[in-house]
């Protein structure tokens, strides 16, 4: 017991004090990975056993494809033509952006490497526009991380590794399409609340001029549909099937190689290869199972994925919900769903994902903070109103975190498992 005590001790400290000191939490983790194996009596060979190569790699090649197409203008110049279609129905633009975030997340790049080009581009647009910066960025957010849990994007790559790992095959999908319609819902709630079916007259963006795909951004989105192609058609591994499209594309010069590299969020990977180091150390030494225990010690058969997905939404304001959320939250769901009698354990994960994902318009996370910097850069705005952005934002944020948890305490994504 105590060991149990010390190893989830040492894995939430790690988290709040990355939180408090504002430090890449995958750095505390590698930190504390050594001391925690010491205590439990585990060499340098079994630490290492928790580092996620395979992950690490997928990771790794996914985010150098996309980086390149984003680098190049390919992603911008998609998202200009799709959204140039709405001419002067500026209710439409909020749903394009929406459509434009989920489908190029669901393709691939997950909501991080998207939300850097649809959020500063849909909060640049909102300020050409006239009109909310929050509705136009929360819209590209929920795109985007609705997006993500396809089964080639990142966290459908990251949760489908935990699933296999747990001894649950090609549920991924299921898993998605529940993350979808909850999603969905949420942005319906969004687009309404924020009075997006209102926008009307006329409109500067309608008449954007959208110029041409160049030679390399042609050979980009080929590559594009290749990789779709292969991957979900033939079943390719995505990180390497990514690797050798990359090669191909920084070998025929359609983008800067070193710009791309430069611009991989190496501090998200750093994060998710810390977490789940420390992750395997505490699972090893019996602090997961503490976890499950306290967690299912107050809830019920129908509670259980409520309370894990408010839980999960909770934590993903405060940190990484690949890094953190994902790998602390998921291997408990198994011992949880026994030991309250039976609760179904795609339910529970399908609200865990899709709380920790929604819960992104928060401004302390990626998306929320893209929104209020991008805006205060756009319109060089007052402290004042930078302050009651980020109250508003923190308050959609727990807005749509509740909706998750109603949706799966009504059984809306019941159908999942």
């Amino acid at each position: 017991m105590g060991l149990q005590v010390v190893a989830l001790g040492c894995l939430i400290g790690a988290i709040v004090l990355g939180f408090v000191k504002k430090t890449n939490v995958g750095l505390v983790c590698f930190g504390l990975a050594l001391i925690l194996g010491k205590i439990g009596g585990m060499d340098a060979s079994d630490i290492y056993k928790g580092f996620p190569f395979k992950l690490f790699a997928t990771l790794l090649g996914t985010m150098l494809f996309f980086s390149l197409l984003q680098q190049n203008g390919t992603l911008e110049k998609i998202s200009d033509r799709l959204i140039g279609l709405c001419g002067k129905h500026l209710f439409l633009v909020p749903i394009i952006i929406y459509v434009v975030s989920f489908g190029l997340s669901a393709a691939g790049p997950g909501a991080i490497s998207v939300q850097s080009v649809t959020v500063l581009f849909a909060v640049a647009l909102a300020v050409q526009m006239k009109v909310s910066p929050i509705l136009m960025g929360v819209m590209a957010i929920l795109g985007a991380v609705g997006g993500t849990a396809s089964p080639i994007a990142l966290t459908g790559i990251i949760v489908g590794d935990m699933m296999t790992e747990m001894g649950i095959e090609g549920s991924i999908n299921n898993i998605f399409i529940g993350v979808s319609v909850s999603n969905f819902v949420c942005a319906v709630a969004m687009y309404i609340l924020l009075g997006g079916y209102k926008l009307r007259g006329n409109a500067e963006s309608g008449e954007k001029k959208v110029e041409k795909f160049t030679r390399n951004q042609w050979l980009s989105l080929i590559a594009l549909v290749i990789m779709v192609v292969l991957v979900v058609g033939f079943s390719y591994d995505v990180g390497l099937l990514c690797f050798t499209l990359a090669m191909i594309l920084i070998l025929l010069g359609t983008a800067d190689e070193k710009k791309a590299i430069k611009a991989i969020p190496w501090s998200v990977l750093i994060l998710i290869a810390g977490v789940n180091v420390l992750m395997n150390i505490t699972q090893t030494m019996g602090g997961i199972d503490l976890l499950s225990s306290i967690l299912a010690s107050f809830m019920t058969k129908r509670t259980a994925g409520s309370i894990m997905g408010f839980t999960a939404g909770l934590m993903s304001w405060f940190s990484s919900a690949n890094g953190v959320v994902f790998p602390t939250l998921i291997p408990t769901v198994p011992d949880i769903a026994s030991q309250v009698g039976g609760a179904s354990v795609m339910q529970i994960i399908t609200a865990i994902v899709c709380s920790a994902t929604v819960a992104g318009i928060s401004p302390l996370s990626t998306g929320g903070s893209l929104i209020l910097a991008s805006y205060a850069q756009e319109t060089d705005c007052s402290d004042k109103e930078q302050q009651k952005m980020f109250g508003t934002l923190f308050a959609l944020s727990a807005t749509v975190v509740v909706i998750v948890c109603v949706l799966t305490f009504i059984g809306v994504t019941s159908f999942v498992g």
